[in-house]
């Protein structure tokens, strides 16, 4: 028998819901590559549910250890040093970037040169352009040469066979929670919704009071975003610092609402009894091959839209997606939050 080859790869960089994919990912190449044992560094905040999750196949650290790779979103001359003392890097989206600019400027054509020299000498690994639309986390990974002839079908073959063993750990007695973690008590007559990320995908807390008055609005415990939902009488419960919170309030509401952020990508494995809504990213990119649950897609011009924090304007100049004013998207979103209740 040959021995492993142990790969580390630092994938602390990134959105949680970016690393989660990432995580599944790795989970299923471990299989399809079995010549490589993966060492993949993630931030604390989901270490405990990652080792739990994934940690038969994958050996998850959240230490200062030194890794093979890191992924970045950096440009770059930001990491021209770093190249120079020898380290290497993913990058997932030097490419879907400049696709989703709506104007192209010709800085983009020498970046797209740049990037390509660089993966060609193995510095800055990026995937294909024609992976650009499809799930992102196998766009994410896909760009280290040394699992690319792991082609898309059966990577996505073994996604429909990891999902049952994925969601029996997620839904088992085991699962790592907070001991702060509250359920209220009539949470199982009411949804939960997870109305907040980083950037677009956010509920507009008018929109909420208007369309889903009586629902619970899950924050995380440090986010003051609750205090607006608060100030404007709406219901707030709190997750804590394990992210299987999220599940476990999922799975004691009577339904659940997640915005394309974090909690969705968690839910996306968890739980079928989840509608997610469509804002800033490509719902192909976004949704996972092997969830069973509903989506509201996106119905404006402008989408998709480049990640931009949410206190600023998207780059369409908005405060907040059009999605929330378009009567379609409302009744759409309203009609499957209905069609699964007992």
């Amino acid at each position: 028998m040959e021995k492993e080859e142990t790969i580390s790869i630092d994938s602390t960089s990134g959105g949680n819901g970016d690393i989660w994919m990432r995580l599944v990912s790795f989970y299923a190449i471990s299989l399809l590559k079995p010549e490589f044992k993966f060492q993949i560094k993630i931030p604390v905040f989901i270490a405990d549910l990652a080792t739990y999750t994934f940690g038969d196949r994958l050996t998850i650290i959240s230490d200062n250890t030194e890794c093979d790779y890191t992924f970045t979103s950096l440009g770059i001359k930001h990491m021209i040093k770093d190249i120079l003392k020898g380290r290497k890097f993913i990058s997932p989206y030097a490419r879907s970037v400049i696709k989703d600019k709506k104007k192209k400027e010709f800085k983009d054509l020498i970046n797209l040169v740049l990037y390509n020299l660089m993966d060609n000498l193995g510095y800055i690994q990026v995937p294909e352009e024609k992976w650009i639309e499809v799930y992102q986390g196998y766009l994410d990974i896909i760009g280290l040469k040394k699992i690319r002839s792991v082609s898309y079908e059966s990577y996505v073959n073994q996604l429909n066979q990891d999902y049952p063993i994925l969601f029996k750990k997620l839904n088992s007695a085991g699962l790592p929670t907070s001991p702060e973690l509250t359920i209220p008590a009539d949470l199982n007559e009411n949804i939960v919704v997870f109305p907040t990320g980083t950037s677009r995908q956010f509920i507009p807390v008018w929109w909420a009071k208007e369309n889903i008055p009586d629902a619970y609005f899950a924050f995380f415990f440090k986010d003051k975003e609750a205090a607006v939902f608060i100030k404007n009488g709406l219901k707030v419960v709190y997750f804590y610092k394990e992210a299987g919170d999220i599940i476990a309030l999922s799975k004691a509401a009577k339904r659940t609402l997640s915005t394309d952020s974090f909690p969705s990508h968690l839910l996306q494995y968890a739980t079928s009894n989840c509608v997610i809504t469509i804002t800033e990213v490509l719902k192909s990119r976004i949704i996972a091959p092997v969830y069973k649950g509903q989506v509201v897609d996106n119905r404006v011009a402008c989408h998709p839209c480049l990640h931009i924090v949410k206190t600023l304007n998207c780059a369409a100049g908005y405060k907040e997606c059009l999605n929330w004013k378009n009567i379609h998207y409302t009744q759409d979103l309203i009609n499957k939050l209905k069609s699964n209740y007992a």
